[in-house]
C-alpha cells in the first residue's frame, strides 16, 4: 500500500476565489465598525472591546456624523468610507485599539497580510517574559483571541454560502487523484515504492473484475472502463516462460524499469494511491468539494468546521519545539496554554484519526495553500519525520508577474524539521513541481 495525504491551507480557499484571508477578515471587521458608526444614535464611546471609538469635544449623533447618504450630492456612503472618514478625522474622532489588536491591524497595513495565530503566539511569550506590552497575564489575551475568532467564525460563515460545485477547478482535481511519480519519491524510500509498484501489478493482473472494479471506483471508474488497459499492459509484462524464482510469467523488473523511466504506457491505475486523505485546516468546506459521492476518501477537519458543535473551531498556536514553549509549559498557569493546538486536539478524535492513517502504511504528502507556518509546526513535524513518510511535494502560488513563492513554502518547510538531511531527501525540488493554479497565458 501507499496512501497519499493533501495538505489543504488558506491559500487552497482564495485559489477558488474566495476571500478567506487574515487580512480579508480584518476589511470585513472595519466594514463592521462603518456600518455602526452610520447607525448608532446617542454620541457614547462605542467598544467591542478591540476597539473603541469615541468623539473629542461636544458629543453628536453618530448617524450625523456618519450618514449614510450624501443628501445634497444623493450619494451613497459605504460603510468602509465611513471608517475611513472616522480614521481620517483624528480631531473629532479618537480609536483606540487594544496592544494585541493594534499590532494585527498595522500589520495589515503596512504588509498586506497577517497571521494571526503567530502574533497571539509572539504576545503570549511578551507576557510570559514580563515584556512591557500593556498585558500582565494571559487572560486578556485569550479573551481578545476569543473574540475574534467569534467575528472570524461570523465572517467565514458568510463566505461558506458561497462554496458550490461550480467552484471546482479541474487542475487541483487531477493533481488530487493524480498518479505517483517515481521522480516525486525520496531515495531512502525507493525500496518501499518499487513494493508498492509490484503489489499494485499483482493486484491488478492477477485479481477477478469483482476485486478490481471496487478499487476503480474509489476513482470514479468501473472495470469496463479499465479493463482494456489492464489488459494491455499485462501483455507487456508478461515473459513468454516462467521467472524460476517467482514461478509466475510476470516481469516486475520490465515493470520497475517503465514507471521508473517514466513510460505513458503504465496505465494511471498501476499508480494510483491506495487511499487518499484531504488533511483540511480551513474551517470552510471546500476542500469537501473534491470527494465524489459515495467516495471511500476521506476528509479530516483538523482544526474543526463551522457550525458543527462536535467539531468546534481550533485556533490558537502550535508549536511544541519553539524553545519558549518548554518553558511556558513549565509553568503552573493553564490560561497560558488555553489555546495550543496540541490540547485542543483532544476535545475530538480527529487527531488519533490522523495518527491511525500515517501509521498504516507509507505516504506522500501534496501541499496546497498552506504555507506550513510555525502555527502548525507540532502537527507538520509528526507529519514530515515520520518514518512512512516517502515525500512531499508543494504545489506553489504563481503570481500574475511570474514570480511564485516556491522558496518561502520550501524555507516554512524546513523550519518543521530536525533532520535537515531527511529534508532535502523527502521535499520534491522545483522541477517536478507547478503551480496549484497556472497563471492563464
Amino acid at each position: 500500500m501507499m496512501n497519499r495525504i493533501i495538505l489543504i491551507g488558506n491559500g487552497f480557499d482564495l485559489a477558488h476565489g474566495l476571500k478567506t484571508s487574515y487580512a480579508n477578515f480584518i476589511e470585513y471587521y472595519w466594514k463592521y465598525w462603518g456600518r455602526r458608526l452610520q447607525g448608532s444614535y446617542l454620541g457614547d464611546d462605542l467598544t467591542d472591546n478591540l476597539c473603541s471609538i469615541s468623539q473629542k469635544g461636544e458629543k453628536q449623533l453618530w448617524y450625523c456624523l456618519f450618514p449614510k447618504i450624501d443628501f445634497p450630492r444623493n450619494i451613497k456612503i459605504s460603510p468602509k468610507d465611513a471608517i475611513e472618514m472616522a480614521k481620517n478625522s483624528p480631531d473629532v474622532i479618537a480609536i483606540k485599539k487594544s496592544p494585541f489588536f493594534e499590532d494585527i491591524d498595522k500589520t495589515v497595513e503596512t504588509k498586506g497580510w497577517v497571521d494571526i495565530e503567530n502574533e497571539f503566539y509572539f504576545w503570549l511569550k511578551k507576557i510570559f517574559k514580563k515584556d512591557n506590552c500593556g498585558y500582565d497575564n494571559p487572560v486578556p489575551l485569550n479573551e481578545e483571541l476569543d473574540l475574534i475568532k467569534g467575528k472570524l467564525i461570523e465572517y467565514l460563515k458568510l463566505i461558506e454560502g458561497q462554496i458550490g460545485p461550480e467552484l471546482v477547478k479541474d487542475c487541483i482535481r487531477n493533481a488530487i487523484y493524480e498518479p505517483f511519480k517515481a521522480q516525486d519519491i525520496s531515495n531512502q524510500d525507493k525500496m518501499n515504492f518499487e513494493k508498492f509498484l509490484t503489489d499494485r501489478l499483482e493486484y491488478l493482473i492477477g485479481n477477478d473484475e469483482q476485486r478490481v472494479g471496487s478499487f476503480l471506483r474509489r476513482f470514479g471508474y468501473s472495470y469496463i472502463d479499465r479493463n482494456t488497459d489492464i489488459e494491455t499492459y499485462r501483455q507487456l509484462v508478461t515473459r513468454s516462460q516462467e521467472s524460476p524464482i517467482t514461478h509466475d510469467k510476470l516481469d516486475r523488473w520490465k515493470h520497475l524499469q517503465y514507471v521508473n523511466d517514466g513510460k505513458d504506457i503504465v496505465p494511471d491505475c498501476f499508480l494510483w494511491p491506495d487511499q487518499i486523505l484531504l488533511l483540511n485546516f480551513n474551517y470552510t468546506k471546500t476542500a469537501d468539494l473534491y470527494l465524489t459521492k459515495g467516495s471511500e476518501f476521506k476528509v479530516n477537519h483538523i482544526h474543526g468546521e463551522l457550525g458543527n458543535d462536535k467539531n468546534p473551531i481550533i485556533f490558537g498556536y502550535g508549536d511544541e519545539l519553539d524553545d519558549d514553549y518548554k518553558e511556558i509549559s513549565k509553568l503552573n498557569d493553564n490560561d497560558y496554554l488555553k489555546n495550543i493546538k496540541s490540547i485542543r486536539y483532544l476535545e475530538t478524535d480527529n487527531y488519533r484519526k490522523l495518527l491511525s492513517f500515517i501509521d498504516s502504511a507509507p505516504f506522500q504528502i501534496y501541499i496546497m495553500g498552506h504555507s506550513c507556518g510555525n502555527s502548525d509546526r507540532t502537527l507538520l513535524n509528526t507529519l514530515f519525520e515520520h518514518k512512512n513518510c516517502v515525500s512531499i511535494k508543494p504545489f506553489y502560488y504563481e503570481k500574475p508577474d511570474g514570480t511564485d513563492n516556491y522558496i518561502e513554502i520550501i524555507q516554512n518547510i524546513s523550519r518543521n524539521f530536525n533532520n535537515m538531511q531527511l529534508m532535502r531527501d523527502r521535499v520534491v525540488n522545483k522541477t517536478y513541481c507547478r503551480p496549484l493554479v497556472p497563471q492563464e497565458k
